[in-house]
């Protein structure tokens, strides 16, 4: 969806949309009620470490409950889950690309509620500076093992070597070859743009290892839209 931060820019123009994912099931935050969630990182800095100040974040962040907020959209569908609960679900993120990600796991979570569910794997690889930075990190850890696998990477822990998204889909290409030679995977790939090509790189290598082209497979993934690649 699309959030219209209140008042103008520097030129005296109005503010210009911001978009954001959701980062609530289907159904809502609430099942029943018209509301939903977002994943906001408060914009103190650039990618260089400079001080700025993000509107849309700050503004959004420093919302208080009744506040109004202009909202526009939704625009896209590129991360709609699969409607079959069999599906394998494969997710890569990093920081504020977990929305999309939690809001499929939430919507799996609460099928599982159902009395006669039989739902395929659920496998997350979730990158961050450092475990503080990570949304959702209390929660995710409660959820039941044999609902979800889940790796975490950081990649600024003090005394830790550097850690990605990358190397832990490396670490445990095993059972990702499993779960490409099956026709029911899917995969959603979400965060910054510099994370694209190491995953895609990553795919490529545990395909190969598992006796699977990547030239035949990649093209098939995208083809069926089993392979979903949103980065900013």
């Amino acid at each position: 969806i699309g959030i219209v931060p209140p008042g103008v820019d520097a030129a005296g123009r109005p503010h210009h949309a911001r978009q954001y994912s959701i980062a609530s099931p289907r159904n809502g935050e609430r099942p029943g009620y018209n509301n939903l969630s977002l994943t906001v990182k408060r914009v103190t800095e650039d990618h260089q470490g400079k001080p700025v100040r993000g509107v849309a974040s700050n503004y959004l962040c420093d919302l208080k409950l009744g506040d109004k907020v202009q909202v526009i959209g939704p625009f896209g569908a590129s991360f709609l889950m699969p409607n079959h609960p069999r599906s394998n679900i494969v997710m890569v993120c990093t920081g504020t690309g977990s929305a999309p990600m939690r809001a499929m796991t939430e919507w799996r979570r609460r099928l599982r509620q159902t009395a006669k569910f039989e739902g395929g794997k659920l496998m997350l690889f979730f990158g961050a500076r450092t475990q503080q930075e990570l949304p959702y990190f209390g929660p995710l850890q409660s959820l039941p093992k044999d609902f979800i696998d889940i790796n975490l990477a950081f990649s600024r822990t003090p005394g830790q070597p550097k850690r990605y998204v990358q190397d832990l889909m490396g670490e445990r290409a095993a059972d990702l070859g499993v779960l490409l030679h099956d026709a029911n995977t899917c995969i959603y790939v979400c965060g910054l743009k510099s994370m694209e090509e190491g995953v895609v790189l990553a795919l490529r290598d545990i395909a190969e290892e598992s006796g699977l082209p990547w030239d035949t497979l990649g093209a098939a993934l995208k083809r069926e839209g089993r392979l979903h690649l949103e980065t900013y």
